[in-house]
């Protein structure tokens, strides 16, 4: 056994492949656990970097193991599936089984959950009068059923066409669910790693309240799913006619269904090209003419719908969130608005005073809109100038809000949320068919443990499956299978553009938690399945 170590310790593809996450990992747990802690990075750079080497062996070490673990997984030989197996792994079986798990919760919350945005949403497509700041096309999806439902309504009420939308949605998203078990199936990956999945997909008390929860990130998530297996196929069986058509179409209906989708995939794309040997140029091809599709279809609903553009200042949440904690720290700081941007876009607005490090909401609701795409390049010079000088507190900042997403277990400002936000003048009856059900996971949304069953809080948190999917890239790199390469890739850049968000919380990531436990099953796929 010490042998064996020895030699994999001085395999340096191995070894690469290993420390690289293992430094994010260690970085994220030091300074996390401070911010964690205190809420400021404390203590003297020495402890910092001592602590850094510690852990940085720590998961080192698990990341070798891992490696060597989930390599010599995949040498297992093909074995004859009987009917069990076919029958677990087929589409209309996982359907069928989400749909029977699932439908008990949504009883529970009867007609389903309505947020905010939702409501925004909703009363654009009322009113005629849209926004390109929500997906058009799920504003025209939600809009339209819940108008079909107040016609239907003796009474005019809301709750048809609440409940219409979410059974649209959550048979939406099993589909997408079980498309990705089959394609398991279809891939080679072992009966027992599909059933660990479609029961956390079942079993996982995470997963159903999304499914008749009414909003944008829901369908996109599923769509990411879908999305990460048909772009790992491209490596896998090559650039097919049909194959191609069907990814086009769910790259675009992707795209259209979340706006930070086209970011995330133009991260991507570099990346992609660069992996895609022998097919370079049709892969270059390809990807960008899924965004260029979805920048023409979007732009046509806008011109139909005539849309409003959506206000810049969603990527300025952490520049303002770091201008406004410096400003906190270190009043002296607006001396560098010598162009007097501040006064400009937020007037009298006391922006020390808005600063909340969980979520930028307050700082982006008291900028001046019209006055902010002319005064970009002035705010953006000043948040440059400023972090020369507070480059600590800038990162603290950028952590404080990020902390869920970076850090296993931290807290978040907010996790689920089950309850209907009424629409003025149209009101949503709330019915529980099932109360103790309901109450169950209403005290499963604050603590985020089920019924005290160990464990749930982490099978639930963002921070673990961005992790796994690091680790999963990193092992995707180490065997050399770009196509899962490519697939862990994409969720990692959806991950990117939601650093730069609002607020961290978990529906942002609900591809992450869609595709994640899909694509660490392919990690043991047997090589005689693989081509």
């Amino acid at each position: 056994m010490m042998k064996q170590w020895k030699q994999q310790l001085q395999n340096k593809r191995l070894m690469t492949c290993a420390l690289i996450p293992a430094a994010f990992f260690a970085l994220m747990t030091v300074l996390g656990r401070s911010m964690q802690a205190h809420g400021v990075l404390q203590g003297p750079f020495w402890q910092y970097v001592l602590l850094f080497v510690l852990w940085l062996l720590a998961f080192g070490a698990g990341m070798v193991a891992l490696l060597m673990l989930a390599n010599g997984a995949e040498t297992h030989q093909v074995k004859q599936e009987g009917l069990f197996g076919r029958i677990t792994g087929s589409f209309v079986f996982a359907f069928v089984l989400l749909i029977l798990c699932w439908l008990p919760v949504w009883l529970a919350f009867w007609p389903g959950t309505f947020s905010p945005d939702s409501i925004t949403q909703f009363y654009a497509y009322y009113n005629d009068d849209h926004s390109a700041h929500h997906p058009l096309l799920h504003t025209l999806l939600l809009g339209s059923l819940m108008t079909l439902g107040l016609d239907l309504h003796p009474e005019g009420y809301a709750t048809y066409g609440l409940a219409m939308y979410c059974g649209v949605q959550l048979a939406l998203t099993a589909g997408c669910l079980a498309y990705g078990v089959s394609w398991m199936k279809r891939r080679g990956v072992p009966v027992w790693a599909r059933l660990i999945v479609l029961g956390m997909f079942a079993l996982n008390p995470f997963y159903a309240p999304w499914s008749f929860y009414a909003q944008k990130d829901v369908l996109f998530g599923a769509l990411v799913l879908v999305f990460c297996l048909q772009l790992a196929d491209l490596w896998l069986f090559g650039m097919k006619p049909l194959r191609m058509i069907g990814f086009v179409l769910t790259a675009v209906l992707m795209m259209l269904f979340r706006n930070n989708g086209i970011y995330a995939l133009a991260l991507l794309l570099p990346f992609a090209v660069w992996w895609g040997k022998g097919m370079r140029i049709r892969l270059t091809a390809l990807l960008a003419g899924c965004m260029a599709l979805y920048v023409a279809v979007n732009a046509g609903l806008m011109a139909v719908l005539y849309a409003a553009e959506g206000s810049k200042v969603e990527i300025l949440s952490i520049p303002l969130q770091q201008i406004a904690r410096t400003l906190r720290e270190d009043p002296s700081a607006r001396e560098l608005d010598e162009d007097g941007v501040l006064d400009t876009l937020f007037g009298e607005e006391d922006i020390p005073a808005l600063y909340n490090e969980w979520i930028a909401d307050p700082l982006k609701w008291s900028v001046d809109y019209d006055l902010l795409d002319e005064n970009i390049p002035a705010l953006i010079k000043l948040w440059a100038k400023m972090g020369v000088r507070h480059f600590d507190t800038y990162v603290e900042a950028f952590l404080a809000q990020n902390l869920p997403y970076l850090l296993p277990n931290s807290d978040m400002l907010q996790s689920f949320d089950f309850g209907i936000q009424q629409p003025d003048w149209f009101p949503i009856e709330e019915t529980s068919y099932l109360p103790s059900l309901r109450a169950a996971y209403e005290a499963y949304e604050q603590k985020l443990v089920f019924a005290g069953i160990p464990g749930t809080r982490l099978l639930c948190h963002p921070a673990v499956y961005i992790w796994l999917a690091v680790a999963g890239f990193s092992c995707a790199c180490f065997q050399r299978k770009r196509g899962l390469m490519a697939a862990l890739g994409f969720l990692i850049a959806v991950w990117f553009t939601c650093l730069l968000g609002p607020v961290a919380i978990m529906r942002y990531l609900l591809g992450v938690y869609y595709a994640v436990p899909v694509l660490w099953s392919a990690m043991v796929i047997p090589l005689k399945k693989r081509t």
